[in-house]
């Protein structure tokens, strides 16, 4: 064999060992989309398997029943129409004529559809949502559910990720949560369900991808202990946040059988936690990606509360009027609105309420990433006595005086708890005592 037969050999040795690992790295992506991505492949076909072949693959058992195995490429044809290619017994392109890579990055990919459902809508393959200004969250398709858009405007993305957190690595089916064992059966604007025995979902309307984005830079920027963040995404509107079950003994439970130096560890820690989060410095008010504020004062408004929306806000003068803005949204519009009557004692009680509420800008509070809700029953102490913080949907930045109006402001769990809030969190007596007044006049 002469010198360029044995380079022929080589190459076409090579191009036969490479084809095999591309089919074993295509197997693989198929086996790892299917298992994170449940729902995203509902059928596949085998050709020529042998025996054994699908016992040694990692499918669920929903994808074993819709898996057809096939005796030559040929049959294929029977089961996905004349459009496959020749080699499959079609009569579409063949394969070495396909350029897979142009024709996903040229043209659109179509949602499913059915045959009641315009095919002449096409769903961007990948597209940026601004959320707000200075953050940005990505957008891909999603093949759960119709995203046609019967009004014509432009279809909304079914799976919303933050870029600061990456793709979301596990995705789980909203069918199966709705029976899953609840963790947490009071908690309010959300459930926690057990999505596995170590790993519970967080998700609901009323849950944000700003906390999975708290927990995120807790994480990259501090040593405080709290759940692993595990995923977190928006799908079809609503958030799921994935995380490690934390176990622990709930900070009330531990306090009451402890010694004191058992309990003074415990302070120090939040002292610590407290400060490491207090390095970490805002140039807005608002959540964590630059949404709008959450606590309880901007969800009195007259009518439905997620009619407002309050911040993010620059400056820490704009976020003080956010307050002001709060007090009168709870007024109903014939009051809000009307002619002021300078002698009524209405009038003059609201002016004087702005105007002490307009103090707190005086004050010259830096901004600080803060926690919001630091009271036990979001605080574990695990066997080793490490303390793991919990809850993180009201974290955000926030004028630094907001950590212990929070802490204060919760009914404590014994009278020691209002003496206790400022040995690990800086006290500001004043503006919690202003604070609490509005919160209670918006609540009255």
């Amino acid at each position: 064999m002469g010198h360029v037969e044995k380079l022929g050999a080589k190459f076409l040795l090579f191009i036969g060992h490479f084809r095999l690992q591309v089919r074993d790295v295509l197997a693989n992506t198929a086996l790892e989309i299917q298992k994170y991505y449940p729902g995203f492949i509902d059928r596949t076909y085998v050709i020529q398997p042998f025996d054994g072949y699908l016992d040694t693959l990692d499918i669920r058992e929903s994808l074993l029943k819709e898996t057809t195995v096939l005796k030559s490429p040929e049959e294929l044809a029977s089961y996905l129409g004349a459009d496959v290619p020749p080699e499959f017994g079609g009569r579409g392109m063949p394969l070495d004529d396909c350029d897979i890579l142009s024709a996903m990055s040229s043209k659109p990919v179509l949602p499913p559809t059915t045959s009641e459902e315009p095919q002449d809508k096409a769903l961007k393959t990948e597209s940026t949502v601004d959320i707000c200004e200075g953050t940005t969250e990505r957008a891909i398709p999603f093949p759960h559910g119709n995203v046609d858009d019967p009004t014509g405007e432009e279809p909304q993305p079914q799976l919303i990720f933050s870029e600061d957190i990456g793709p979301p690595t596990i995705i789980l089916d909203p069918s199966d949560l709705e029976t899953a064992v609840e963790f947490c059966p009071d908690k309010m604007g959300a459930r926690l369900v057990w999505a596995d025995s170590g790993m519970i979902v967080k998700y609901g309307h009323g849950v944000r991808l700003a906390e999975a984005e708290a927990m995120h830079l807790v994480s990259s920027r501090t040593n405080i202990a709290i759940p692993k963040l595990l995923s977190a995404y928006i799908l079809q509107g609503i958030c799921y946040i994935v995380m490690s079950y934390e176990k622990g003994e709930p900070l009330s439970e531990y306090w009451d059988r402890v010694s004191e130096l058992e309990r003074q560890n415990v302070l120090t820690q939040l002292r610590d936690y407290v400060a490491q989060m207090r390095q970490i410095k805002g140039n807005f008010i608002g959540g964590i990606d630059s949404s709008p504020c959450r606590d309880g004062i901007f969800e009195g408004g007259w009518g439905a509360y997620d009619s407002y929306s309050y911040g993010p806000y620059a400056t820490e003068d704009e976020f003080t009027e956010g307050i002001v803005q709060a007090l009168r949204d709870r007024l109903p519009p014939r009051r809000r609105d009307g002619s002021p009557d300078v002698d009524s004692r209405f009038f003059n009680n609201e002016y004087v309420l702005y105007q002490t509420v307009r103090e707190l800008k005086k004050m010259n509070h830096s901004i600080v990433f803060t926690h919001g809700d630091m009271h036990p029953g979001n605080m574990l102490v695990r066997s080793d006595g490490t303390v793991v913080i919990l809850d993180w949907g009201l974290a955000g930045y926030w004028p630094d005086y907001w950590e212990f109006y929070r802490a204060m402001f919760n009914p404590p769990w014994r009278p020691s708890w209002d003496t206790m809030v400022e040995r690990f969190v800086p006290p500001f007596y004043v503006e919690y005592a202003i604070m609490k007044k509005v919160f209670a006049i918006i609540w009255n």
